[in-house]
């Protein structure tokens, strides 16, 4: 049993009914509160969502009634912070735990909550909001613990925007303490949020070093009649305070000077501090480098879109930071390593762009990417050693599109592929932790959507291989084929790949449609990985993701009744349309897999204005490769990739069943003549 499993099911966790919970928690010393302000319960309001009692099997546990809470407690930010708190408590890993927490932390009440509630909360789950850090502050300062509370209150008096009240407590606790150091991040947090009224009421307080850009930007933001003469003032920090370089370009592009804010950002010094806000800061280069390469503007953009690193504090792991951060930094590397290899002739420069962009990455297919195009880059440089190294390195991830590529390029044959045989787990409390029994019972005493989310959760939070065996063990107890998709996914990206070939699941496809086998795995995997009853934002449905308006039409086309209704349910009926759409848009593109697949994700009326647009590949008028990356639609670009790269795995995992039987399969599915 992995330690997280061990963990989960101490003491500390052993399911016990709601109706205990304030009992449970008065044992431990702590006495929650059930309404606001300490107040008892009050009844559900009007805002409150209401769930229908359901009868549960006593043999099942408490889970059921867990499950009813956490469909009332995620369905509203109007509850106290006592009722959060004490199903947080115990089902820190169910879902919706970020946003229940960060209700949580809205709720509690300065002036009314328990002090010891709070502190209790807070040190087993960690503040998400800067509101939570201060709760947190005046929860321990009420205490006595008066350490701690200066730590608490001086990260949140670093951490930006606090209403009135907070702000006022947080000064009363610590503000002696405060430096200018942190007045400093304060100010420079709140004129990068937009928080003038606040940054000009703490601006005295800062280091008289960095005063004149704060001042500067605060001037420039509000429009003042001599911001120009306050930014001239601030001397060379005009080209170093990020602050005040975001309020210069914004203050430019929203006058049209647009190319006046790109040369700032291009030409502008190593930032003096890092920026407050990171992933903010991203967007602001990512705006303008992109800008200024629609415009032609490469030597531009590349100045802007390469300077990534002058941001960050020395140490920072990039690839542990929160997504939006690091999809913007991506995004930055590679349109600087492409600007730097295509445009500038300079592929020694975009090398190293290209390694940033992998080592940024999480998933398989963004880091192989990198190093794939890293080794087409140090290959035009002339360095074939590294080359050849970054191809290996690419290689190692063949289940993606690039490390396929890089497999070709070396003349390898795709390796075996691991798998395991896990045990089915025993769904039964004190065995497991709650969330499997939760998400093994969501679709009874909830919906099929919400056992989805279940086991997002679970593939999720698991840490090691046992976590993920036991994740994959319960999708075959469950017949939910997507728990090991997801599973299997988060394994890779978690460096675990001993269950790789366990997430390629098959299912059954119409003896009708064999011919079809491989493509309709690949698109299922990639399209609701294998969720019976998915449907997309857009409309999209079942297995195989198919808009109404699509089934209707192909139903038609091979006689068969439209039943919209089926879409989710019947799988046979949805893969048969599937399959036939598909193959329609193969034969409508002359057997052209990567047009095809694109027409099944941005529709043929799409793929035909980019084929004009851009060129024909089936022509010779422009690589295959060059016109999937200009695809404009960057959800139907990345189809592509991932559609191919599962049909090469499928082909790989079951050879008798092979669409492309071939030394160099994606090539082959990709039209070219040559490998990699």
């Amino acid at each position: 049993m992995s330690s997280m499993v061990k963990h989960l099911i101490s003491a500390s966790m052993l399911i016990i009914p709601f109706s205990t919970a304030v009992a449970a928690q008065q044992s431990d010393g702590i006495t929650w509160q059930r309404g606001t302000g300490g107040s008892p319960a009050a009844a559900p309001t009007a805002q409150m969502p209401q769930v229908p009692a359901v009868q549960y099997d006593p043999s099942e546990g408490q889970v059921p009634a867990a499950l009813q809470r956490w469909k009332m407690l995620s369905a509203s930010a109007n509850f106290s912070f006592g009722e959060y708190a004490s199903f947080l408590m115990r089902y820190p890993d169910w879902p919706n735990s970020d946003e229940m927490r960060k209700n949580a932390e809205q709720a509690i009440n300065p002036l009314s909550s328990s002090p010891s509630q709070v502190v209790a909360f807070f040190d087993r789950l960690p503040p998400l909001t800067n509101a939570g850090r201060a709760r947190f502050a005046i929860a321990l300062d009420a205490s006595g613990d008066k350490s701690r509370a200066e730590a608490q209150a001086r990260a949140a008096w670093r951490g930006g925007a606090l209403n009135d009240d907070d702000e006022a407590r947080m000064f009363r606790i610590a503000g002696k303490y405060f430096t200018s150091a942190d007045h400093d991040a304060r100010v420079d947090r709140l004129l990068w949020s937009g928080s003038t009224r606040g940054a000009e009421r703490w601006i005295a307080y800062t280091s008289p070093q960095r005063r004149p850009a704060f001042v500067a930007a605060l001037a420039t933001r509000l429009k003042a009649p001599d911001a120009d003469q306050k930014v001239q003032d601030a001397g060379s920090l005009a080209n170093s305070e990020a602050s005040l370089i975001a309020a210069r370009a914004d203050s430019m592009r929203s006058s049209g000077n647009s190319i006046g804010a790109r040369e700032l950002l291009a030409n502008r010094a190593n930032l003096a501090a890092q920026a407050p806000v990171l992933k903010d800061w991203y967007q602001l280069l990512l705006t303008h480098a992109q800008a200024a390469a629609n415009d032609g503007q490469y030597d531009i953009a590349y100045r802007i879109a390469s300077r990534v690193d002058d941001a960050t504090p020395r140490g920072l792991v990039m690839v542990d930071q929160d997504i939006a951060t690091r999809d913007r930094y991506t995004s930055l590397t590679w349109l600087a390593g492409m600007t730097a290899m295509e445009r500038l002739g300079r592929p020694g420069d975009a090398v190293a762009m290209f390694e940033r962009y992998a080592s940024a990455a999480k998933s398989a297919q963004t880091r192989s990417k990198g190093l794939h195009f890293a080794g087409k880059a140090a290959a035009k440089a002339g360095d074939q050693a590294s080359a050849t190294r970054y191809h290996e390195q690419a290689a190692a991830y063949y289940e993606s599109f690039f490390g396929q590529l890089s497999l070709e390029q070396l003349r390898r044959p795709m390796p075996p592929v691991p798998r395991i045989t896990p045990a089915a787990p025993v769904l039964a409390e004190g065995d497991v932790p709650a969330v499997y029994l939760a998400a093994a019972l969501a679709s009874k005493y909830g919906s099929w959507k919400d056992q989805s989310n279940f086991f997002r959760a679970i593939a999720r939070n698991a840490k090691d291989p046992d976590d993920f065996a036991t994740a994959i063990g319960l999708s075959q107890k469950l017949g939910r084929p997507d728990l090991a998709v997801m599973a299997g996914r988060s394994a890779r990206s978690a460096g675990i790949s001993e269950l790789l070939g366990n997430s390629y699941p098959t299912v059954n496809i119409p003896a009708a449609h064999h011919q079809t086998w491989t493509l309709a795995h690949a698109i299922m995997r990639q399209e609701s990985q294998f969720d019976r009853a998915a449907e997309s934002h857009a409309g999209a449905r079942g297995l195989m993701q198919l808009m109404p308006g699509t089934a209707r039409e192909t139903s038609g086309k091979i006689a068969m009744a439209y039943r919209p209704e089926a879409l989710t349910v019947d799988t046979d009926y949805n893969i048969a349309l599937g399959a036939t759409y598909i193959e329609r848009m193969l034969n409508y593109f002359n057997g052209s897999y990567p047009l095809a697949i694109a027409a099944y994700n941005g529709g043929p009326g799409n793929v035909n204005k980019w084929l004009k647009a851009y060129g024909d590949p089936r022509t010779g008028s422009i690589g295959m490769m060059e016109w999937i990356e200009k695809i404009p639609l960057s959800e139907t670009r990345d189809y592509v990739y991932r559609v191919l790269e599962n049909a090469v795995m499928y082909d790989h995992l079951h050879p008798e069943r092979a669409r492309v039987r071939s030394a160099t399969p994606l090539s082959t599915y990709l039209g070219k003549s040559s490998p990699g």
